[in-house]
């Protein structure tokens, strides 16, 4: 067999395990979020808040690599909710940030542990070691990825 034929192959493969893995988890996880009255990318919001407070509307457009409008849609439902609040800045009034309220860092703390558990439920098909390898080989990926796309 030449390579290129074993890449085709092993590509193809990891494309459908993926994707019929990625497709269960995401749909449990969308489930749990729902309930919460959250969307997968408000739990992502909510996420980027609680590891950096007083972040403005601008930057969690260009983490989540959308435009400040869409971004601005998500927070009023967030703020409508009241899992978030913006605080003008004391210095320059015309800047807006946005922090996590106790009830946002609280929904996102059960968002988190249902994460959790929905992920434990499926890597408990896996043995330790393969679990082990399959998070290493995720994390070599995305730093990987984290690297060239810096550049």
């Amino acid at each position: 067999m030449d390579l290129e034929h074993i890449k085709h192959s092993y590509i193809d493969r990891l494309f459908t395990a993926f994707q019929i893995s990625n497709r269960h988890i995401q749909q449990d996880l969308t489930t749990s979020l729902k309930e919460m009255n959250l969307t997968g990318p408000q739990f992502y919001i909510l996420y980027l808040l609680s590891t950096s407070e007083g972040t403005k509307s601008t930057e969690l457009a260009d983490k989540l690599d959308v435009k400040p409008s869409a971004i601005t849609v998500m927070i009023d439902r967030l703020l409508k909710n009241n899992f978030v609040l913006r605080e003008r800045d004391e210095k320059d009034r015309r800047i807006v940030k946005l922090e996590l309220t106790s009830e946002g860092r609280e929904v996102f703390e059960r968002g988190k542990a249902k994460r959790r558990e929905i992920f434990s439920k499926y890597l408990a098909y896996l043995d330790e070691e393969d679990v082990d390898q399959l998070v290493t080989i995720y994390e070599k990926l995305a730093a990987a990825v984290e690297n060239n796309t810096e550049e």
